[in-house]
């Protein structure tokens, strides 16, 4: 099961998946994040955090490259598995749509490419 954990910085979403994990202990666990699950990701972290980009696209795309890169990498060979995630394809599409002048249906097949069409199985949102 892929489940992703969405929500603002420091609402608890880390500190909720290690407790689910701890909880699951019997059972074959996969944690990780995005961007930054994948040697790319960490990679692309860097560069979105520098703020050396100047291009929004530039943005979406280093994102989607690294939702791809994450999805073949890590999701799609752990399918049997609980895979818990730090964020995922929706803060990608709510992050997308708060800074930039994208269409949303557009951000939604984007990402429907870079995820081979395979959505999470559930989303956590975390109010605050």
């Amino acid at each position: 099961m892929y489940i992703i954990f969405e929500g603002i910085d420091t609402c608890g979403k880390t500190t909720q998946i290690d407790l689910i994990a701890k909880d699951f202990k019997d059972v074959d666990v996969v944690i990780t994040r995005e961007p930054g699950g994948t040697n790319f990701g960490k990679k692309a972290r860097e560069i979105l955090l520098s703020n050396s980009l100047n291009s929004k696209r530039a943005e979406l795309l280093l994102f989607l490259a690294d939702r791809s890169e994450h999805y073949t990498e890590i999701i799609k060979p752990n399918r049997d598995k609980l895979i818990l995630s730090d964020r995922g394809f929706l803060s990608g599409i709510g992050y997308a749509l708060a800074n930039g002048n994208f269409d949303f249906e557009y951000l939604v097949e984007l990402n429907r490419f870079a995820l081979e069409d395979s959505f999470p199985d559930l989303i956590i949102l975390f109010e605050t």
